[in-house]
């Protein structure tokens, strides 16, 4: 497990300096009208990242900040709105939005999913991420399972990761599992044997075990309606909206899918454009996956 990283994002933040520059040659209005950089002027913005492949980690060769939502970060966040970003890793997963409500960070990129519990401590962006599960266990899938229901029946050592929603989903349908605090951790315990099963977000698990030998990673399935977003404190709604514009931007513009996609996220994995960050605080997860999920 890692310790707590803080470095400044070199690709994608806009200095000050470069920012006084443009002003001072008459460019200020001519930017905002084009959506670039005009309102952060270099301020300091912080952005806390989890280590789960591939929504935000460090990598390991090179040491700097990656994935799809640091790309999102580092676009709207520097280019865009003109803060010196600066991302810090906090490896423990329950961490995040405490930390967040805080004050240790601004932001929180992780690709966390957006539910009723979570809103009642954070604020979110709108939808971004689309996420299904999947499990990691053993090659050939000796079990046979293939979602929760079935893991329910099984005898089964079965962990997920700590305030993840997965947990609390095999919390409601009875499956007895143990959590770990990173996902590293989870991939961990089934190649090592101390599990036999590790749920996760599907593309994570492809991202971060996918060729190890002897394990396999089963087929997806949308246990209910998962959507991934920027997480913010309760009280930066200024913050919240200027965020917003520029994401609703690049959706509308399709630089959003070219962002994430270098890191495996296709069409697929895009929200339907009608639904709201809202909407999943505060309406029933049932009802959602139903109107969104099922035809």
């Amino acid at each position: 497990m890692r310790n707590k990283t803080s470095m400044a994002v070199r690709a994608g933040a806009v200095s000050a300096a470069a920012l006084l520059a443009l002003t001072a040659c008459g460019g200020g209005d001519d930017d905002a009208e084009n959506g670039e950089a005009e309102a952060a002027d270099g301020e300091t913005l912080t952005i806390s990242l989890f280590g789960e492949e591939p929504y935000s980690w460090i990598d390991e060769e090179t040491g700097e900040p990656t994935g799809a939502t640091i790309a999102v970060a580092e676009e709207i966040f520097g280019e865009r709105m003109g803060y010196e970003v600066e991302i810090e890793e906090e490896p423990n997963w329950d961490s995040l939005i405490p930390g967040l409500g805080a004050g240790h960070w601004d932001v929180v990129s992780a690709g966390m999913s957006i539910n009723s519990d979570r809103c009642a401590e954070a604020a979110f962006g709108e939808p971004e991420l689309v996420y299904t599960t999947a499990f990691l266990l053993e090659e050939g899938n000796p079990a046979g399972v293939e979602n929760f229901e079935d893991l329910a029946d099984a005898d089964l050592d079965v962990v997920a990761l700590s305030g993840a929603v997965e947990s609390g989903w095999m919390d409601e349908v009875g499956v007895e599992h143990s959590t770990v605090d990173s996902a590293a951790d989870g991939v961990d315990f089934v190649e090592g044997g101390r599990a036999d099963v590790f749920a996760l977000t599907a593309i994570s698990l492809e991202a971060m075990a996918g060729d190890i030998e002897g394990l396999e990673v089963t087929d997806s399935f949308a246990h209910e309606l998962s959507v991934g977003a920027h997480a913010f404190r309760l009280d930066d709604q200024d913050l919240i909206d200027d965020f917003n514009e520029h994401l609703g931007e690049l959706k509308d513009s399709g630089e959003y899918l070219d962002l994430v996609s270098e890191f495996g996220f296709t069409e697929d994995e895009m929200p339907p454009s009608e639904l709201t960050a809202e909407e999943l605080c505060e309406e029933d997860p049932t009802e959602l996956t139903e109107q969104y999920l099922e035809d």
